[in-house]
């Protein structure tokens, strides 16, 4: 599907690759990117339900744009938990808008037009974060929009 601002299309590997890691929990995160001609997105890398945090971050170039997302679980203190310790295990998607300083204006003009368009596609993200540094993309940060 075109989006309608931008004109890029959205490849079938990106909605299912994000469908795999919500429904079926086979992925940590999946990043995407414009393909070369920037006609479509494409999906860029996945990680699997062991990679960390630091492997999306890792996953993230330093001069280009990115989406991503991850899914992250955490726990939060809950009286009625069954757990010993008080705490229940949750989990919240993320929609991770990446558009480092370094990378070129014509690529932020273009992952920015074709953002909400591209996000509707992955029917399921509950948080967006938008980063520009990797100060602004910690695992402290995520944590702190999920609780």
């Amino acid at each position: 599907m075109a989006n309608a601002v931008s004109g890029v299309a959205v490849s079938e590997e990106c909605v299912r690759a994000f469908q795999e890691m919500r429904a079926g929990r086979a992925h940590r995160f999946v990043v995407y990117k414009m393909d070369d001609a920037v006609q479509r997105v494409v999906v860029d890398k996945v990680g699997g339900r062991d990679a960390g945090f630091d492997d999306l971050t890792a996953a993230l170039p330093t001069a280009d744009c990115r989406y991503a997302v991850y899914d992250l679980d955490f726990t939060v203190g809950d009286a009625t938990a069954k757990g010993a310790d008080g705490e229940a295990p949750r989990s919240k998607i993320f929609f991770i808008s990446w558009s480092p300083a370094s990378a070129e204006v014509k690529s932020k003009m273009i992952y920015a037009s074709s953002n909400e368009g591209f996000k509707k596609e992955l029917d399921g993200t509950q948080i967006d974060v938008q980063a520009t540094d990797p100060s602004e993309l910690t695992l402290d940060i995520l944590k702190d929009h999920a609780t």
